[in-house]
C-alpha cells in the first residue's frame, strides 16, 4: 500500500463545513458570535520580526489565505488570470495585541455586505487571550486579464448568504 497522498488530494477545495468555527474554538480563543468560518494555525518563525512578535504583514498574509479558502469554499475558481477573482480596493486593519513565535492563533473571515460586483470582508486573528487583530477589506470581483468587473455568480452569492447572511446593498 502507498500511504503517500496524491497531488490531487492537495488540490481539493475545503468546504464551509470543514472550516466552520466550533464551540471548542470559540471557548479556546474567545471568538465572538457572528464568525462561522476560520482556521487555526501557529505563529511561525517566518511570521516573527526583530521585535520578537508577529509582524503586521503576517496578519495580512493570514487574512489573504483565509479569504482565498473562503471564496474557494463558496464556489469561486482558484485564482487565474482568466477567471473571476477578488481585487482589493481598500484595507483597514487594527492591531490590538501582539502575538509571539509559536502562539496558537485562529483566523476568521466573513462577508459583511455584498453588491453586484463587490463585497466587504472582515477578518480577525484570535489568540488564547482574545482578539489580536481585526481587518476589513473592500474587494471587487474582476477578470484580471482584462480588468473587467464581473457580477458575483449566483451560486457563490447563495453560499455566502447561507453562511454569513451579509447585508445586500443596492446593485
Amino acid at each position: 500500500m502507498n500511504d503517500i497522498p496524491s497531488p490531487a488530494a492537495d488540490l481539493a477545495v475545503p468546504s464551509f463545513a470543514q472550516l466552520r468555527v466550533t464551540e471548542a474554538d470559540r471557548a479556546r480563543f474567545g471568538i465572538e458570535p457572528g464568525w462561522a468560518f476560520g482556521q487555526s494555525r501557529l505563529v511561525e518563525w517566518r511570521d516573527v520580526d526583530a521585535f520578537r512578535h508577529a509582524n503586521h504583514t503576517s496578519f495580512l498574509l493570514w487574512f489573504e489565505s483565509a479569504r482565498n479558502l473562503y471564496l474557494e469554499a463558496a464556489g469561486l475558481p482558484r485564482h487565474s488570470v482568466d477567471a473571476p477573482g477578488p481585487v482589493m480596493m481598500n484595507l483597514e486593519t487594527r492591531y490590538l495585541r501582539p502575538l509571539a513565535y509559536h502562539d496558537p492563533v485562529f483566523v476568521t473571515a466573513r462577508v459583511k455586505s455584498m453588491r453586484r460586483t463587490s463585497f466587504v470582508m472582515e477578518y480577525a486573528a484570535w489568540s488564547e487571550n482574545g482578539c489580536a487583530c481585526t481587518c476589513a477589506a473592500v474587494l471587487v470581483l474582476m477578470i484580471n486579464a482584462t480588468g473587467e468587473k464581473v457580477a458575483i455568480p449566483d451560486p457563490v452569492r447563495y453560499a455566502i448568504r447561507a453562511l454569513d447572511a451579509p447585508v445586500e446593498e443596492s446593485r
